[in-house]
């Protein structure tokens, strides 16, 4: 009998593992099961928290780390990738949701500034294309705070400066001078990684659809998106780019729409552009079995997320997937998933808390028993 070819491609279990976690506890589950398998693993990322470590692993690069602020101005040491002169930069780095604990997360005060300080870094060491993933960002200042890293300098109506420039800075932006934005980052192409198309302001804009995952109450989101209206306006009537409608505008609180009002932009699939970096579809053409998984699988999950991806791909090659998650809307039952189980990793009711703290446990023992199944009904050893 021959070995199985597995590849091992999870996305992150938000809050509780990430997607290289949850690869390395797959990776030791299949080598219980099938200790003779060829194991090729691909960690999936979008963009979002753990975009870089996927592509260290890709590439062979080495982090590099730079100080610059977090989302509410403190000092933090922040991984990024360069090869040649291209960098890689993880948003959620400098500007994530992960840096702040459940108390801290408040959009009218957290600031992309430490973005703007890795953009800078990057095009100083001598970068002149920087692909910058966005996802699992705590901000909705629509990049100011990084434009001001790079030197622009918004104002109030009453003539006082705007700094670092947050949320609640947007509604007050009155006037903007762009005479001292570095020169080097006019002469430099942004890549965006996103899977997010939601427009810059309105009902499926920024402040409505992200701004409560962030730590905004309903009066918090209104004052948010009045302030990205202002912006956009200012924005359009200083620089001439309309951008609010910009695919993607939405994403990360707007980085996108702000960096784009004055910068070489553009926005591409995250999920897409690191598959086609890695040869993703390759490696699932060769294998055997995909493995793969993330917290939460429902209605959202065929619509451009990463496991929408996976199981495309493997129906399109016909390849097997077995997809493990901690909750699966049971609408997900009923759709025609060609060649993908479900898998859910709890062992029965529990409160949220616990799920999140016996995650590592839970995936574990969930991956061997699926697999010690899939052995005997294909009787493998």
């Amino acid at each position: 009998m021959k070995n199985l070819k597995i590849l091992i491609s999870p996305a992150s279990f938000k809050g509780s593992l990430s997607n290289m976690e949850a690869c390395a506890i797959m990776k030791k589950s299949v080598l219980k099961i099938f200790p003779h398998a060829g194991i090729t693993e691909f960690p999936l990322a979008d963009g979002g928290e753990g975009t870089i470590n996927v592509i260290t692993k890709i590439t062979g690069e080495k982090l590099k780390y730079s100080d610059v602020k977090d989302p509410l101005m403190r000092k933090r040491r922040a991984a990024w990738i360069k090869i040649g002169e291209t960098a890689f930069i993880e948003m959620a780095q400098a500007a994530g949701l992960i840096l702040l604990k459940e108390r801290e997360k408040n959009p009218l005060r957290t600031t992309t500034y430490g973005v703007g300080e890795l953009l800078e870094k990057a095009v100083l060491s001598g970068c002149t294309r920087i692909f910058l993933g966005v996802g699992g960002s705590a901000t909705s200042d629509a990049g100011i705070g990084a434009l001001t890293a790079l030197g622009l300098k918004f104002y109030r109506k009453d003539g006082n400066l705007i700094h670092p420039g947050s949320g609640k800075d947007l509604v007050e932006i009155s006037r903007i001078d762009a005479s001292c934005l570095m020169p080097e980052m006019l002469r430099c192409g942004i890549t965006i990684l996103s899977d997010v198309e939601n427009p810059l302001y309105g009902r499926n804009g920024a402040a409505f659809v992200y701004g409560p995952q962030k730590g905004a109450d309903e009066e918090t989101v209104k004052l948010l998106d009045r302030g990205l209206r202002n912006f956009a306006l200012k924005m359009e009537a200083f620089s001439g780019r309309h951008v609010a409608s910009l695919p993607g505008a939405g994403a990360a609180g707007g980085i996108a729409a702000g960096l784009a009002s004055f910068l070489k932009v553009k926005v591409v699939s995250g999920i897409e552009t690191i598959m086609e970096m890695g040869k993703f579809e390759k490696h699932l053409k060769a294998a055997d079995i995909v493995l793969t998984g993330e917290g939460r699988i429902d209605s959202q999950t065929c619509s451009g997320k990463s496991l929408g991806k996976v199981f495309a791909l493997a129906e399109k090659h016909g390849v097997p997937v077995i997809a493990f998650a901690g909750s699966i809307d049971k609408t997900m039952y009923k759709k025609n998933l060609k060649n993908v189980v479900l898998a859910g990793i709890l062992p029965g009711p529990m409160s949220l808390e616990k799920a999140m703290k016996t995650a590592k446990e839970n995936l574990y023992n969930s991956t061997c028993r699926v697999l010690n199944s899939y052995r005997a009904s294909a009787c493998l050893s």
